[in-house]
């Protein structure tokens, strides 16, 4: 079997990405935030655990967990998962880890999600090496915006690798009424469906801060 004939490898994440806080805060900045609002009892998509997966582990400390649904494509990221809930099944409680390739996702077997996480939105999606995949970074956000509560929110990463294609897309979204600005916090962009009968000046605001977080 040649090249032209051999079956698409999955596209995964050959590395498995340890904390540094310096390089990537997008999920401790995450874990502060959670803690600063005291949201507890949420149910949390999480896009990049991360081999740390300091979101589920420091998550699973609150007093009234939230549920975290986690999703990496690096064996070894999973991998750190399994030995972590194999010493410390408890954590397993409040904390899932699935090994999927995030574009592969199917909506009819996701819940309702009052937070998700896209911290890594445009990052990762290839046309050629994802070409399998039914997904791409659009039909991502929107599959999410789907599966989110009337009340949820979807936070996004400015430090993100993906940064200016993911503000883009975001823009489109708020354009299209389809997604406003809930809150900015530090390196977090908060966002959220807009409520019905949002002024198109609130709408003219939001994307301002955009096209200015892409001009910065």
């Amino acid at each position: 079997m040649d090249a032209k004939t051999a079956p698409p490898r999955l596209n995964i994440a050959d590395d498995a990405w340890p904390l540094r806080v310096d390089l990537c805060p997008c999920d401790t900045d995450f874990v502060a935030w959670l803690k600063a609002r005291k949201i507890s009892g949420k149910a949390i998509f999480h896009f990049g655990t991360g081999a740390h997966h300091i979101v589920g582990v420091e998550n699973a400390k609150l007093k009234r967990p939230n549920g975290v649904l986690g999703v990496t494509a690096s064996p070894g990221e999973y991998e750190r998962y399994v030995d972590l809930v194999t010493r410390d099944p408890a954590l397993a409680i409040s904390y899932k880890a699935l090994f999927a390739d995030i574009y592969t996702l199917d909506a009819g077997l996701l819940p309702a999600f009052d937070l998700v996480t896209l911290f890594h939105l445009c990052e990762f999606y290839d046309p050629v090496r994802s070409a399998y995949a039914p997904l791409d970074d659009r039909k991502l956000l929107a599959l999410f915006l789907d599966r989110l509560k009337p009340q949820g929110r979807i936070v996004f990463y400015l430090g993100s690798n993906g940064r200016d294609a993911m503000l883009r897309l975001v823009d489109k979204f708020i354009a299209a009424g389809r997604l406003a600005v809930s809150e900015r916090v530090g390196a977090l962009l908060v966002c959220a469906r807009p409520r019905s009968g949002r002024a198109a000046r609130a709408r003219a605001k939001d994307r301002a801060l955009i096209k200015a977080l892409l001009e910065a």
